[in-house]
C-alpha cells in the first residue's frame, strides 16, 4: 500500500481572530465549513481538524465538533488559547493549554485526540514533553524551512493592530528550526533529540512538507502568494512524492467578506478573494490529490502507517 497522504485543517476560527468576544456566533463553525464538506463529500476524503480549545466551550460549536467525530472526521489539539508563542511559556502554562483542550475534546467526541499543532509552528522541548506524557502519536509543530523567518515576519505585520501578537509571534525557542529539523518524518524524544526510530519516550513528528530547507513549504496560503499555476505543478510533484505528506488548510480559505463581522477588527490574511474563487481552486487542489493514486487518510491514520513503515524497516 501507498503511504496515505492527509488534509489538515488547522482551524483558526474568526472567534479566535476576534479574540473571543462574548455571545459572537461564528460562521467558521458553520456554513463555512459546510461549504467545504461539500467538496470532500465530492471527493471522499476525510479531514483532520486541529481545534482551539476556547472555541470548544461554546456549546453550539462542542454539538459540530462531536457531529464531525462522528462523521468520521479526526478532531487534534490546536491548544486552549491559541498563543504564537505558546512554546515558550512556562511548562507548566503549555501544559495547561494543551491538556485542558485534550480533555475537552476527549469528552466531547469520546476520543482521546492524538495529534498535535501548535500556533505558528512554535515548538520547543517543553511542548515536546508534554506532548510525550500525554500519549500522543504526532506532533506537526516542525517548519524545516528556511522560509520561516519571512512567514514570521509576515504574521507579526499582519498583527500590527494587536502588538501582543506580534510580540508573541517573535518570542520562539525554535529559530534554529530550518537548519535543525529533517524535511521528511521523523522521531523526536523530550530533550528534541531526533531519531530515525519509534521507541519509549518519542514522539513522530510530521513537519511541513518541504523538498529542501531552501525550498518553500507547500501548504494552501502559499498558493495565493506564488500563483495557483504554479502551485499545482509542485503539488503534484510532492505529493506523489514525499512520504508523509499532508496538505494544509485553515479557515480563511473558505470563508469571504460576506462571513466578516463589522463589530470587530481582524487581522486575518487573504479574505479579499471572493468565496466562489476559493472554493473553485480547492476542488482543483483536491482534484490532484485524488489523482496522486495515493489515499486520503486521516493524520492519525497516516501516521499510524509511518509508524509501522519504519519499525519494518529495522
Amino acid at each position: 500500500m501507498l503511504t496515505p497522504i492527509s488534509i489538515s485543517l488547522n482551524f483558526d476560527s474568526l472567534n479566535e481572530a476576534y479574540s473571543f468576544p462574548r455571545n459572537y456566533k461564528d460562521p467558521s463553525y458553520n456554513e463555512g465549513f459546510d461549504r467545504l464538506t461539500k467538496i470532500c463529500a465530492k471527493y471522499n476524503f476525510p479531514l483532520t481538524i486541529f481545534v482551539i480549545g476556547k472555541d470548544l466551550a461554546n456549546p453550539e460549536i462542542a454539538a459540530r465538533i462531536r457531529e464531525w467525530s462522528n462523521q468520521g472526521h479526526e478532531i487534534g489539539n490546536h491548544s486552549w488559547s491559541h498563543y504564537f508563542n505558546l512554546a515558550s511559556l512556562n511548562p507548566l502554562k503549555i501544559r495547561d493549554e494543551v491538556l485542558y483542550t485534550h480533555e475537552l475534546i476527549t469528552k466531547i467526541t469520546g476520543i482521546e485526540p492524538k495529534g498535535f499543532i501548535a500556533p505558528a509552528w512554535s515548538t520547543s522541548s517543553a511542548l515536546i514533553k508534554t506532548l510525550i506524557e500525554l500519549n500522543y502519536y504526532y506532533d506537526t509543530s516542525a517548519f524545516p524551512s528556511l522560509y520561516l523567518y519571512p512567514m514570521v515576519a509576515r504574521i507579526v505585520s499582519k498583527h500590527l493592530r494587536d502588538p501582543r501578537k506580534g510580540i508573541r509571534m517573535l518570542q520562539r525557542k525554535d529559530w534554529f528550526g530550518p537548519f535543525l529539523f529533517p524535511n521528511k518524518p521523523f522521531f523526536m524524544d523530550q530533550k528534541m533529540k531526533i531519531h530515525s526510530n519509534e521507541g519509549m519516550g518519542k514522539l513522530l513528528i510530521l513537519p511541513l512538507p518541504t523538498q529542501n530547507r531552501y525550498s518553500l513549504s507547500l501548504w494552501h496560503t502559499i498558493g495565493f502568494m506564488i500563483g495557483w499555476e504554479k502551485f499545482k505543478k509542485k503539488l503534484e510533484k510532492i505529493c506523489s512524492t514525499y512520504n508523509g505528506f499532508y496538505y494544509l488548510i485553515h479557515p480563511a480559505d473558505f470563508l469571504g467578506l460576506e462571513d466578516l463581522s463589522n463589530d470587530y477588527n481582524m487581522s486575518l490574511a487573504r479574505m479579499n478573494y471572493p468565496v466562489q474563487e476559493k472554493l473553485a481552486v480547492l476542488d482543483e487542489v483536491f482534484s490532484i490529490l485524488k489523482n496522486s493514486g495515493r489515499p486520503v487518510k486521516t493524520m492519525r491514520q497516516m501516521a499510524n502507517f509511518i509508524i509501522k513503515e519504519k519499525a519494518s524497516k529495522n
